[in-house]
């Protein structure tokens, strides 16, 4: 025995509609997925903004130079009187966590400026093939 709301129009177009739904919602999650390893890879910054990146990169690059020491000697010290006072000084060696921040630091430096000499590589290249093929003498039919 079939039910007659099964039949009618209302009840397949409701179903037509679930089973787009469904549909959607898949191909919704998907994008979301996508989205969201697209925000944990930092090459997909580097690709969509380039220049940012590399301004950035160049940023941290900077804050991460140690900065000079401004206490420097008087002009009118001797040498003998710096000597002895640098003797006098103790020893200061640096702890072992600064000595790995110090490591780390110059990890991710180096990663930082490989990446920008990788995508300055990239740019340049991108320009000289583009250049190239403009400038590169168009080939037309043989003149008798």
């Amino acid at each position: 025995m079939k039910h007659p709301m099964l039949d009618s129009t209302e009840t397949k177009a409701i179903l037509r509609r679930m089973a787009e739904v469904r549909c959607d919602l898949d191909e919704g999650a998907q994008e979301i997925a996508e989205s969201a390893r697209d925000l944990g890879d930092w090459q997909h910054y580097v690709k969509s903004y380039p220049w940012i990146s590399m301004g950035a990169a160049c940023l941290i690059g900077y804050l991460m130079v140690p900065r000079r020491h401004t206490d420097l000697p008087a002009l009118n010290d001797s040498l003998p009187e710096t000597i002895d006072q640098e003797r006098q000084l103790p020893d200061a060696r640096p702890s072992w966590t600064s000595g790995l921040r110090n490591a780390a630091r110059t990890q991710v430096g180096n990663l930082l400026w490989r990446s920008a000499l990788a995508l300055a590589e990239q740019q340049v290249n991108q320009y000289l093939s583009g250049w190239s093929d403009t400038t590169a003498p168009e080939h037309s039919k043989d003149k008798p």
